[in-house]
């Protein structure tokens, strides 16, 4: 996959809201609007939800799910970002200090369910994506080398 351009990682950066969708067990697609927060380097988004909820069931117990994201839902700014990749959920308490810390500078409002038992974090991990840009002048950047 081609090196995510910075400006692509500042749209993530400015923007808070997008629509997650994940392939369910039986093969049908579930979309949730998410909160989310991300990480440059490596590329990963974190989605903190109910471990209750329908889109965590294709990621109970380890596994990994195919998923999608799209963020830029903006008629004034004519931007969007794409992306396809695979989700998990987050048990390492290592790496869910550091999801904590990233995610809640973005979102202190829900660090109020941090410890409770019900809160589950996501973590996606694009393989694929495309930044466009339709106005003032069209602009298409993608994973896949031109």
């Amino acid at each position: 996959m081609r090196k995510i351009d910075t400006k692509v990682l500042d749209f993530l950066g400015k923007h808070r809201v997008g629509s997650l969708a994940i392939t369910l067990e039986d093969g049908t697609p579930h979309v949730s609007a998410m909160h989310y927060s991300h990480n440059n380097d490596p590329l990963e988004l974190y989605f903190m939800t109910e471990n209750t909820s329908k889109k965590c069931k294709p990621v109970v117990g380890g596994k990994t799910a195919k998923a999608s994201f799209v963020t830029g839902f903006s008629e004034e700014e004519w931007i969007t970002l794409q992306m396809d990749g695979e989700i998990r959920a987050v048990k390492d308490k290592k790496e869910l200090a550091k999801i904590h810390r990233i995610h809640f500078e973005k979102h202190p409002e829900p660090k109020k369910w941090k410890g409770d038992p019900a809160t589950l974090f996501l973590v996606f991990k694009p393989t694929w994506w495309r930044y466009t840009e339709y106005k003032p002048k069209f602009l298409a950047l993608s994973s896949e080398e031109s």
